[in-house]
Parts: structure tokens; sequence; C-alpha cells
């Protein structure tokens, strides 16, 4: 798992976070999932089929993050599986990926109910004999959110059906669809992101701005917010967006305002540098000029040509 990978599974866990991200795409930014409502599942799901010869075939998949929450509706507690998977490029099989994830989760809840009505020694009739399952029983509904932490415009499928090939309508109209709910922030507006109540709508309009310098610039001298970003969220920052930022591990608040400009200054060094290597200038006369044109010392101007020739 790369760098930018763990950074987002970590921050889309943290419970805040979580029930943010449900709060903004299923009710607009109206509170309903409460954090302290969540409860961690297990993200392995795991299948076992059996070939026509017999032999066993074992599918397991892993979830971003997966939690079961208990949300109140007119004063009686209602329970629904929430699952988000946080993509850094973008999957053009996505909705293949939700719908086999979503599957795998039906398919455990079955599982355990027949377990407990075998455990119990329920009895079953003829027809609930051949799934295990009574009549009366319910499944939780599962739902999942997929994050695109990217700048550019997902042009990926969205259903399943944008994946269909077929030269008869009929049978594609009868075939099941599947639709993805995506979160991506080339498509959102500025009212989008402040529907968030924590960092989340922060880091996805900075990765919205992140391949504009225009934008960028005028987004980190107008909005104080980003002077201090949570750990986690400018973790995120830094390995989606690609920024040069060291950040300690005590260090509970960030700003990334100061961060963006210091990345922008170490480029524009490091181009004026290998500009000046391009013609053969010797360090000692490069350092001068760096000195010069950015206005800093001289210990700072080595530490450039030191990381430089590293």
């Amino acid at each position: 798992m790369g760098k930018p990978d763990t950074a987002t599974r970590e921050y889309i866990n943290d419970s805040q976070i979580f029930a943010d991200v449900f709060n903004y795409y299923a009710f607009g930014g109206k509170k309903v999932v409460e954090p302290s409502n969540l409860e961690e599942l297990d993200t392995s799901a795991l299948l076992t089929v059996f070939g026509k010869d017999g032999d066993e075939e074992t599918i397991q998949r892993y979830r971003d993050a997966l939690k079961i929450a208990t949300l109140m509706a007119d004063d009686n507690a209602a329970y629904v599986i929430f699952g988000i998977e946080a993509q850094t490029h973008i999957d053009y099989g996505m909705p293949i990926r939700t719908f086999l994830y979503d599957g795998l989760q039906y398919d455990s809840q079955a599982r355990k109910i027949k377990t407990a009505h075998m455990d119990a020694g329920d009895k079953y009739s003829k027809d609930e004999f051949v799934s295990g399952l009574y009549k009366s029983d319910k499944i939780l509904p599962v739902v999942t959110v997929v994050i695109y932490f990217g700048a550019k415009p997902w042009d990926g499928a969205t259903k399943l059906s944008d994946l269909y090939e077929c030269k008869y309508r009929e049978l594609i109209d009868l075939a099941p669809d599947y639709n993805m709910h995506l979160i991506e922030p080339a498509r959102m507006t500025d009212e989008d992101f402040e529907k968030f109540s924590t960092s989340m709508g922060k880091v996805l309009k900075f990765m919205k701005n992140s391949a504009d310098k225009v934008g960028m610039q005028e987004l980190m001298e107008t909005d104080d917010a980003y002077k201090s970003i949570d750990r986690k969220a400018a973790r995120v920052l830094k390995e989606c967006a690609n920024i040069s930022l060291d950040i300690d591990s005590d260090e509970e608040v960030i700003d990334m305002c100061k961060a963006w400009s210091d990345a922008q200054k170490d480029s524009a060094v490091y181009a004026v540098i290998e500009a000046l290597h391009g013609i053969n200038l010797s360090d000692s006369e490069i350092l001068k000029k760096i000195i010069e044109q950015f206005q800093i010392d001289e210990k700072e101007a080595e530490s450039y040509l030191t990381k430089m020739s590293a």
C-alpha cells in the first residue's frame, strides 16, 4: 500500500470524519450520523464458492472503512452499514469493486443469521431450509461512498451499466444495475465544501485547486482555516497533492498556508539551481545568485544545494 493510500485510509477511519462524509452525502450536511453511534466492523469480507468439479474457491476483499451506524428515526433506532472507499487515482472498474464489496457484506449478514438459527436449534420450513433464512428475517442496508482525492474530474464509470456492452438494448435493460456513490472535488462547489463540519471540506477544496497555481494562491491567501489543519488531514494533502511538507508527529495542527508557500519557494529555488548547473556555474557562484534572488541567508542556500546534490 502506498503512502497516499495509507494516509487517506487513516483519515477516513476517524469517526468524526466518517460521520461527516455521510452527513454531507446523505443528509446535505445535517448532523444525523453521530460519531459516538458508529461501531467498527471487520473490513475483510470472505466468500467461498464451489465449482462444478467441487473445488473450492475463496473470494476475499478488504474495505477501506466499514462501520455500523445507529440512527434515530421517529424515536426508534435504525441501523445501517456504511462503507467508504478512498481513491487517490481513478479506477475504471470501480462500480464492479463496490458492487462486489456490498454483495459480500450482504452475504456475510445472511450467513450470520443462518448460523444464529442453527446455534439456537431453530426449525425451518421446507422453503426456509434452502437459504437458512426465515421469511421474517431482514438484513441491514449497505451504503458505500467512494471519495476521490484527486484534482482532475473523475472520467470513469459511476454505475455498473456504464460498463455494459451489448447490441440488444432489451437485454441491457434486464441486467441489474448498480449506482456508485461518488464524491469528487472537481465537480463540487464552494457551497458543497461548506456542508462539511470537519476538515474534510477543506481537504476536498484544497484538492480541487491543487492543480491550479493561481487558484491555490488565492485560496491560501484568503482562507485562514488552512492555517490550522489537523495532522491527519495535512498528511492526506501532503501525499495526495504531492506537497513537500515535514509533519511533526507531535504537532496536531499544521499551517498549510505556510507549507504551500514554502513548497512553491522550494520548487522555484530548485528550478534556478538546476538551470544554473546547466550552464556549468560553480556551486559558489550558484550560492551567491540564489542568495541574491531569493533573499535567503547563506546557511539556507547551502541546504538547498546539499539537498539538490543528494
